[in-house]
């Protein structure tokens, strides 16, 4: 799997890493046990602060996608997939709680973001 960054991208570099691995691990082009490159030798390849590589890898350890043993080097843990879904469901939850919120702060009511989630729901699914 080759990781590209995007210079341009509002997303932060860490965050695009962390991204594309994901994406990686829920395409199937990343599997459980397989390797990621060490740290220093994926931010020589993309010409990356190492910081920014450690910092994704501890974002992604935190979420129980990878794990990194000193000698023998970072990999897709076990069961990584259903983690993966499993943040996802977490940060759409959030992300829809406060856009929620945001409705509510500018007048609307229950009833009426309950009507506008249906009706484009209804739209993805038409």
């Amino acid at each position: 799997m080759e990781i590209e960054i995007d210079i341009n991208s509002p997303s932060p570099v860490y965050q695009q890493l962390v991204d594309q691995i994901i994406t990686g691990i829920l395409s199937g082009a990343l599997t459980s046990g397989d390797a990621l490159p060490a740290i220093r030798q994926l931010a020589k390849d993309l010409r990356l602060n190492p910081n920014t590589v450690a910092k994704a890898y501890k974002q992604l350890e935190t979420q129980r996608v990878i794990q990194t043993a000193r000698r023998a080097g970072t990999f897709i843990r076990q069961g990584a997939r259903g983690n993966c879904i499993t943040s996802i469901h977490h940060a759409a939850q959030e992300q829809l709680g406060e856009l929620i919120e945001d409705f509510k702060e500018r007048g609307l009511d229950n009833k009426d973001i309950s009507s506008l989630l249906r009706s484009h729901i209804k739209q993805l699914t038409a």
